[in-house]
């Protein structure tokens, strides 16, 4: 696990300053404390901080091939680089080191942009050809490793973060305002957008090729949920229990001690289960929570950690100073509205302590179909059919009983909304953090005339009619793959983590698995009103039957005391100056006045609204954002 960044240099642009290519590496420098490495000649420069991990003493990088014409730099691990090694010396290369990231030089020599397809892990990476005055960049296929890019007739530049290419260029600061709405409707900006005009990120599962003045950005992999899993259902379980295994297995090899994030549900609990099967020592585990409040994890993972017989640590989180909320805006490079972001943030401090790499369950929900409005999806399905007037009586009713159901009655107004758009469109209105009249309430008047309309409703829909499924739980999970995760919760958990120089590994998303999984009927996933159906049935008999179970429970944070307390007066001082300072955006009278009393009021979301704002105005004071 590393943090990489380069420039390549286009047609007569000024040469390369190494020392500005140093600048960028610092920023990177909590990301890799362990080493650093430069290549630079007269057309590109690369830098790499590492992160040691495998082949501690022979990994340095940039690795290059037998005659020194190409070279590569690395974020993340290749998990399959043992048996890829071997396959690459058998077809004549020679490999000088143990090192997972070496493989990816060899393979694109033998491969060329195909190398990718042959690469089992969490990655991006940059390769240089000499010989062709080339530059291929690459993002692992479920986004796991984030990579953004700036590119204009002179120069091409890339980082592991947003903040090493403002190191090179700091004049990228102008917001993007249709990337700003797009994050209030979602908490997070989807790729390729980021919150800046001139930096974009490279979507998962992409490679951008820069050859001369020509640069080429295109897709080399994608999800297809269309083939069904041959065979019959004890046939099923055996796969994909086959690749679990393999997966866990092959995110174990480290020459740095590992642990585990260990919740009180099934993914982390299926995770730590096969850990400990190939454990000699008894894993160590890590779980968090907080001193009172919501419904808490920790009771459920130490039920687990002594089923398995884990050396178990837990993290009582006392409360939420401004402190925290500074340091973890800055790591996370742009805003990403998920309070979750903050016990991340501190358990892989904790952790830091014990372990160097930590293993998740992050990417069960997306795989095996956990999410609540998987559920309300299928009910919605169902409020179509009946005639437009009963549908008119029936709906809050309806609403009502669903959300009753879910426990979740904060949802019934989202719930009438969602059931009255099109299929394609009301997954964004179940998960949204502001709609669009609650935008416009927020926004200063003067700024919503011209404000842009919100287009993520029709991105969504682009990736619901993409999708060659024709049954509706597989089109959302598409989405949710090809958006939530790689540009929200894997950017939540690689920022956090890599902000104390841990590695997180999701052996979920190994692609093998995914792949096979997107294979099997929806309706051997989401069963009735049983979510994961699968994955309790591959699992159930080795987990104790409270995990198995209970109900799922969202990671609730207790974000309204924090906001009424440790966070009260960062807050207010944000709302005051309409949250961008100096710029009419948002209006400070409603902000401070209505808005706030809904807080203290209790009103259900206004606490995650109002964390959104935060991290907004946050991120904006300490990047010295300006509207352009």
């Amino acid at each position: 696990m590393c943090g990489i960044c380069g420039v390549v240099r286009l047609g007569d642009a000024a040469e390369i300053d190494v020392e500005r290519l140093r600048a960028m590496m610092e920023t990177l420098k909590h990301r890799g404390p362990d080493d650093e490495g430069i290549f630079a000649n007269h057309q590109v420069a690369l830098g790499i901080r590492r992160l040691s991990i495998i082949d501690l003493e022979g990994g340095h990088q940039p690795i290059f091939n037998e005659d020194q014409t190409k070279c590569v730099v690395l974020n993340g691990e290749i998990y399959n680089y043992v048996e890829l090694g071997r396959d690459l010396e058998n077809r004549g290369h020679t490999l000088r080191t143990q090192s997972d990231t070496e493989v990816i030089v060899h393979a694109y020599e033998e491969w060329g942009d195909r190398c990718v397809e042959h690469l089992r892990g969490m990655f991006s990476f940059a390769v240089w050809d000499q010989m062709e005055n080339k530059l291929l960049i690459a993002r692992d296929r479920l986004g796991q490793k984030p990579l953004y890019y700036s590119l204009n007739d002179q120069r091409l530049v890339f980082a592991s973060e947003i903040k090493a290419i403002l190191a090179w260029a700091p004049t990228l600061r102008s917001m993007d305002i249709a990337a700003m709405d797009d994050y209030l409707t979602l908490g997070y900006v989807p790729a390729p957008r980021t919150m800046l005009k001139d930096i974009r990120k490279l979507p998962a599962g992409y490679l951008l090729t820069q050859k001369g003045r020509q640069h080429t950005l295109r897709p080399y992999w994608d999800l297809d949920f269309q083939a069904q899993a041959p065979g019959a259902w004890p046939d099923c379980l055996e796969q994909m229990g086959e690749l679990v295994q393999e997966s866990v297995r092959l995110r174990l090899r480290s020459d740095v001690p590992l642990g585990a994030f260990l919740s009180g549900g099934i993914d982390s609990g299926t995770i730590v289960g096969l850990m400990s099967r190939y454990s000699q020592q008894p894993i160590k585990t890590f779980s968090v929570g907080f001193p009172d409040g919501g419904v808490s994890e920790l009771p459920f993972a130490k039920i687990l950690s002594e089923h398995f017989g884990t050396q178990h640590y837990e993290l009582i989180i006392e409360g939420c100073a401004p402190e925290i909320v500074e340091r973890l805006v800055w790591h996370l490079d742009e805003p990403i509205a998920d309070p979750a972001a903050v016990p991340t943030f501190l358990l892989s401090k904790f952790v830091k302590e014990h372990v160097k790499v930590i293993l998740t369950g992050e990417g069960g929900d997306e795989l095996f179909g956990g999410y609540d409005y998987y559920r309300v999806d299928r009910w919605a399905n169902r409020y179509q059919f009946p005639p437009a007037p009963l549908r008119r009586v029936a709906l809050p009713l309806m609403a009502r009983a669903v959300n009753g159901a879910l426990r979740r009655p904060i949802y019934h107004a989202r719930t009438i909304w969602f059931w009255s758009l099109p299929p394609g469109s009301q997954m964004v209105a179940w998960v949204a953090v502001f709609t669009d009249e609650e935008k416009r309430r927020c926004y200063h008047p003067s700024f919503h005339a011209g404000a842009p309309r919100s287009e993520t409703a029709e991105a969504f829909s682009r990736h619901y009619h993409r999708c060659q499924a024709q049954d509706r739980l597989h089109r959302l999970m598409y989405i949710d793959t090809k958006v939530w995760l790689p540009d929200d919760l894997l950017m939540k958990i690689d920022k956090s983590s890599m902000a104390h120089s841990i590695e997180a590994r999701t052996p979920f998303l190994d692609h093998h698995l995914f792949e096979y999984v997107a294979s099997i009927p929806s309706h051997w996933k989401l069963r009735k009103n049983t979510s994961k159906y699968i994955l309790k049935a591959l699992v159930g008999s080795r987990l104790p039957s409270e995990i198995v179970a209970r109900p799922k429970r969202t990671f609730d944070v207790p974000l309204r005391e924090w906001l009424l307390g440790d966070l009260k007066e960062m807050m207010l001082d944000i709302f005051s100056v309409g949250v961008l300072k100096g710029e009419q955006v948002f209006d400070p009278g409603y902000l401070t006045g209505r808005f706030y009393q809904g807080i203290e009021g209790g009103i259900p979301g206004y606490d995650r609204q109002a964390w959104s704002l935060i991290c907004l105005g946050e991120w904006a004071r300490q990047y010295r954002i300006s509207l352009g």
